[in-house]
């Protein structure tokens, strides 16, 4: 739609603020919108680590937030906020400049470096101001639009950290006229433990927010105010694929929600699901240049004699010998039980014991008793080294192991979408994956393989399956990664999910319709 004007809200931009996978569908969207002619915007926060020319950008808004300090009484303190214009890729990036974020050195948790000046700032947990860095945001966005006078016709929130907005905008007398005709969208990519960003009571949700009591119940969660529950009422909610959302409004595993999903149900909210897309440029191993790898291969006609050097390239620098003979398996990604970390741990004790015949790269950072899991079954196994586990997120390191692989494993408990799993269609690694959530997109014998049961002894089923396909089917194997390759391109790109998925959920929202409560 030429002139759609789309607001995205957001605490992640891919190439800015990287934590999750959020970074990357928003900008994707974000680019596929000026692509296909819409305006895009991006509200996200400067943060510390942000480098230093962003901070001489244009400033288009300024003003004073008051927000409540639940260490001190919850009496209200005032920060000053300026909202500076940057673009990126025809983006226009609107940065919220603050003391609070600032002062942020990573986007949710406290690192290393926070430890070392303040103890009880433990690497790895989160802001102790979380809920006022959301706030914040979402009342940057806000402003910037009175600022600015405009008037866009979508905002597009990602996550409870952006999903009071809706309800700001509809209940705040200082928004709602002025933006009378703007509609939400919330994109919920994660529903798990940990991830609504609710407010531990009523009172101090009230405070922070200034919304009254009687809209701050309608997002009661247990004794939390839940965001995503109360965006509900105002916003046209959507998740990350098809699958996920049944599972999510199903749920029934109670980590797959906590309960968000039975009152989406019994309140009548509609979940839509509209499986990710993925840039392939970055990824495409026919372009050197633009992949970073050290050759080129094409997964599409079976030229592969890239990928084997690529092979041997990560195991020299990991210091491991190559028979070349034997699978190379892969896992890319953080070390949790969400991704199935005990369950790859368990499987893997037992491939390790059983086989020579299979070499396995761990790469990432998460959990410490799954680091130290792996790192303990690591430096256990057999000379020869069957298993070579990298206890940190290198992306360099990563995009190399993507390429360097036979088969990508994916055992996930719950997976809102995935994305690794494109990442190693890109790269000729063939995905191996728990069918579950989004990743039931990946077809078994038709572009990867998968299982049903989450546990060691399925997934170590798989891996034997595709061992045993590796030495026998090799033909087979080549078709699958040659299909696999081509439907990135002809079904998954973000060009397609905007126009297919995401431009008619827009445009049914627009046309002089003000928001409702339902």
């Amino acid at each position: 739609m030429d002139g759609l004007s789309v607001w995205h809200v957001t605490r992640e931009y891919a190439g800015l603020a990287e934590a999750g996978g959020v970074k990357d569908v928003v900008r994707g969207l974000a680019e596929a919108q000026v692509r296909a002619g819409c305006r895009s915007t991006v509200v996200l926060p400067l943060y510390g680590f942000l480098p230093e020319p962003l901070r001489s950008g244009r400033a288009v808004a300024s003003f004073v937030v008051s927000l409540p300090d639940q260490d001190k009484g919850n009496a209200f303190f005032d920060e000053s906020v300026r909202v500076l214009a940057s673009e990126r890729e025809g983006v226009r990036i609107l940065l919220v400049d603050s003391p609070r974020f600032a002062s942020a050195r990573d986007v949710y948790t406290y690192t290393a470096r926070d430890e070392e000046e303040d103890h009880w700032k433990t690497r790895g947990s989160g802001h102790w101001d979380a809920h006022q860095k959301n706030l914040l945001l979402q009342r940057a966005a806000l402003e910037s639009v009175l600022a600015l006078r405009e008037r866009p016709d979508i905002f597009h929130c990602h996550d409870g950290h952006t999903a009071f907005l809706p309800a700001l905008a509809r209940e705040d007398a200082r928004y709602a006229a002025a933006l009378a005709q703007a509609r939400a969208v919330v994109t919920i990519h994660n529903a798990g433990a940990g991830y609504h960003q609710e407010v531990w009571s009523p009172d101090f949700a009230r405070l922070l927010t200034g919304l009254p009591g009687s809209v701050i119940g309608r997002g009661m969660l247990g004794s939390g105010v839940d965001p995503l529950l109360l965006a509900g009422d105002y916003a046209s909610m959507v998740t990350v694929s098809e699958r996920y959302a049944e599972e999510l409004v199903a749920e029934r595993d109670s980590e797959m929600g906590g309960g968000l999903g039975r009152l989406f149900r019994e309140r009548g909210i509609a979940l839509r699901g509209i499986t990710n897309g993925i840039d392939p440029r970055p990824w495409d191993p026919r372009s050197p240049g633009t992949s970073g790898l050290p050759s080129r291969f094409d997964p599409q006609t079976g030229d592969l004699a890239g990928k084997r050097e690529c092979r041997g390239e990560l195991l020299r620098s990991l210091g491991q010998p190559d028979s070349g003979g034997d699978p190379l398996y892969a896992f890319v990604g953080r070390l949790t039980g969400q991704k199935g970390i005990d369950v790859l741990f368990h499987a893997l004790k037992e491939l390790l014991a059983s086989s020579d015949r299979r070499v396995f790269v761990v790469i990432g950072r998460g959990e410490k008793n799954m680091e130290s899991m792996l790192g303990w079954l690591a430096s256990g196994s057999k000379p020869g080294g069957r298993l070579a586990f990298i206890p940190r997120y290198d992306q360099d390191l990563a995009s190399l192991i993507y390429a360097a692989s036979d088969f990508f494993l994916v055992p996930s408990a719950y997976e809102p979408c995935g994305l690794t799993d494109f990442i190693a269609q890109l790269r000729g690694s063939i995905p191996v994956v728990h069918r579950v959530g989004g990743l039931v997109k990946v077809r078994d014998g038709e572009t990867g393989f998968s299982y049903d049961e989450h546990t060691p002894a399925a997934l170590a089923a798989a891996v034997e399956r595709t061992t045993r396909l590796f030495h026998e089917q090799p033909v087979l194997l080549d078709q699958i990664r040659r299909r696999a390759f081509a439907e990135i391109f002809s079904l998954h790109t973000w060009d397609r999910v905007f126009a297919e998925s995401y431009l008619p959920l827009y445009q049914t929202a627009i046309p002089g319709q003000a928001w409702t409560r339902r």
